[in-house]
């Protein structure tokens, strides 16, 4: 049966440029319409920061078959913004009919339309975050120097004497998990560690926080411009950024700016900084418009969590401490030889606030870096009702990519099938403008998800109780299957538009499922050498090939198990399935990365059962 109406917004003979464009620049539209059912065509916007709505007549360009052409050329937008658009058909008989993505519907209610970001043409980001692999540190959990001194327990911090032991989860008398155990991991460690970094491509090392504060994570900040004793001081974090810049890295960290704890010289609720300072004991404080703390002593805390009281972002005195001073903590931080920011809830923070501090790290250094951690599609995030303008305005410069972590998992665990993973690898690449799509996190796991080896053989196990995924250790089938997709994972990760970023401990298959289990210390002394070495190989790919930060992102293939997806020269695929494929590909193509059965013959590829690789060199289509 023949189609009513075509236009697809991924395709350059529908739409011209693809993806988001910046104001001003032209936009051509073009689509199809059955000639014996449709008589004219007219494409509807709708605005999102405005709510305007308009509509367009598209003129008629020819016939083609039993097609009748139509386009359409704007001029170019004057202003940033997310613009929905799709297809109103005037029909013979006198109906209309309505064409979103979601195909043909009678009822204009019911469209799901096509996005079209459009972005400032004032927004620039840094290049060099694209150029290498990111690798997350959790700072007490990845490596003590082995210089320092044997840590020593302390009345309020516990020390885990053997760094195989698991992190204290149990919750005491009040309900409470604590966060105080402790295992010693050090910023000297890191510095002594950046070799075996640049030997995976690191370019980017993106802390966890590490100014002071009375937890193992960090996130509960006691003082913005103190480094926490136990990662060392403000000269060891100033020598690790000089050491990492001469293998080419360079150092963000963890910005929490949208609470502080509340044991903290800010809020003093536990008065461990004295009897009578901070918001909570004087009224007086210096910092005591930074928290909106009533007669009774109650107070707004992150998620309801008392011990992290809620900041006023927008307070002048907190955003000239912050911000705006002579001192503040970003111009503190980036003089100290810190490249950018990765902002803990980002979506909590306002666009005003972010904008000011993006501004600040800039006039700091020209090429800062600012990520946000955002969770679901950033070009239309919203967040208490606010519409952000993270890509319209250039408030950030990118985002951890979780929608690309939920694709990539979900597709290599049989969630979704290959043709719902092209189309949410596309709508990334579709929404987001190119310079932001350069600035990209692209995370498998985090601090705050299960590792990918346990997400990847048996899930999470939320049905489970706590206590028994504290102790559930992956039998040698799980775990076999667990590294295999995760080598999957990695090929995709790596072909995306950004930084692949590898949270401390992944290249090695460690296990562990939700906070804290996830954040056991890095096991030194049992590592998979063949997974590494995995790692490191993709990391040559991607600080080798200069089309790996520059090209397109492109899915050539999305059929049954498989997926082929290609950055310039380079080209992957992916079958996650257990029947293999043949596809044809270029003589010239070279094999650069293996895993399971690929074999290359006169022009053929055979990909064998759950097996992928990547193939670099001018190709043929399939």
């Amino acid at each position: 049966m023949e189609k009513l109406f075509i236009f697809d917004s991924q395709s350059k003979k529908c739409k011209k440029p693809f993806g988001a464009i910046k104001c001003g620049e032209c936009v051509m539209l073009s689509a199809s319409a059955l000639c014996t059912e449709v008589v004219s065509v007219k494409l509807v916007i709708f605005s999102e920061y405005d709510k305007k709505r308009e509509e367009y007549e598209m003129s008629w360009q020819g016939r083609e078959g039993i097609y009748d052409a139509y386009g359409i050329s704007l001029d170019g937008f004057k202003e940033s913004g997310i613009l929905w658009y799709w297809f109103a058909l005037n029909t013979v008989d006198g109906k209309t009919l309505w064409f979103g993505k979601n195909g043909i519907v009678d009822n204009e209610n019911n469209i799901s339309s096509f996005q079209l970001t459009v972005a400032s043409r004032e927004y620039t980001t840094p290049s060099w975050f694209s150029e290498g692999v990111t690798y997350h540190v959790f700072v007490d959990r990845f490596y003590r120097a082995s210089t320092s001194p044997e840590l020593t327990e302390d009345a309020f911090f516990a020390v885990h004497k053997d760094k195989a032991e698991l992190p204290y989860f149990k919750p005491n008398s009040k309900g409470v998990v604590e966060n105080r155990d402790i295992y010693g991991g050090n910023l000297e460690g890191v510095i002594e560690k950046l070799p075996y970094l640049d030997s995976l491509g690191v370019k980017t090392i993106y802390l966890s926080p590490i100014f002071e504060a009375w937890s193992n994570h960090k996130y509960n900040t006691a003082d913005y411009k103190k480094v926490d004793s136990h990662f060392g001081d403000e000269e060891i974090l100033s020598a690790l950024c000089r050491e990492a810049k001469k293998y080419g890295m360079r150092v963000i960290l963890d910005g929490v700016f949208s609470h502080t704890g509340s044991d903290s010289i800010y809020f003093n609720k536990e008065r461990r900084y004295g009897e009578n300072t901070g918001a909570w004991n004087d009224k007086n404080s210096p910092f005591r418009s930074w928290f909106d703390i009533d007669e009774n002593g109650n107070y707004p805390s992150w998620w309801g969590i008392d011990t992290l009281p809620q900041v006023d972002e927008l307070n002048r005195d907190y955003i000239d401490y912050i911000i705006n001073s002579k001192d503040s903590v970003i111009a503190h931080w980036m003089r100290a030889g810190v490249s950018g920011w990765r902002l803990d809830v980002a979506d909590e923070l306002p666009d005003e606030f972010i904008e000011q501090l993006k501004a600040r790290a800039r006039k700091e250094n020209t090429e800062a870096l600012v990520i946000g951690e955002v969770w679901e599609d950033a070009s239309t995030k919203k967040a208490y009702g606010v519409s952000k303008k993270y890509f319209t305005d250039g408030v950030l410069d990118g985002v951890m990519n979780y929608p690309l972590k939920n694709c990539i998992l979900d597709f290599l665990c049989g969630r979704i099938s290959a043709k719902q993973a092209k189309n949410a690898l596309m709508s990334i690449v579709e929404n987001y403008p190119d310079i932001s799509q350069r600035c990209l996190m692209n995370i498998i796991g985090t601090h705050d998800t299960v590792r990918a080896t346990n997400e990847l053989s048996v899930g999470n196990l939320a049905h489970e109780s706590k206590d028994f995924r504290a102790t559930r250790v992956l039998d040698e089938k799980e775990l076999a299957l667990g590294k295999a997709r995760l080598r999957q994972a990695a090929i995709l990760q790596y072909m995306f538009p950004g930084s692949p970023c590898i949270y401390y401990g992944d290249e090695i298959g460690m296990q562990g499922f939700e906070d804290p289990f996830n954040r056991r210390f890095y096991t030194w002394d049992n590592i998979d050498e063949d997974l590494l070495e995995f790692y490191r190989s993709l990391g040559k790919i991607k600080t080798g090939n200069k089309c790996m930060s520059t090209a397109p992102f492109c899915v050539e293939y999305a059929e049954g198990d498989f997926l082929v997806v290609s950055r310039g020269e380079i080209r992957a695929f992916v079958n996650r399935g257990e029947k293999g494929k043949l596809f044809k590909v270029s003589d010239r193509l070279e094999t650069v990365v293996v895993h399971g059965e690929c074999l290359m013959s006169s022009g053929k590829l055979f990909l064998g059962s759950k097996s992928s690789c990547i193939l670099s060199g001018n190709s043929s289509e399939n």
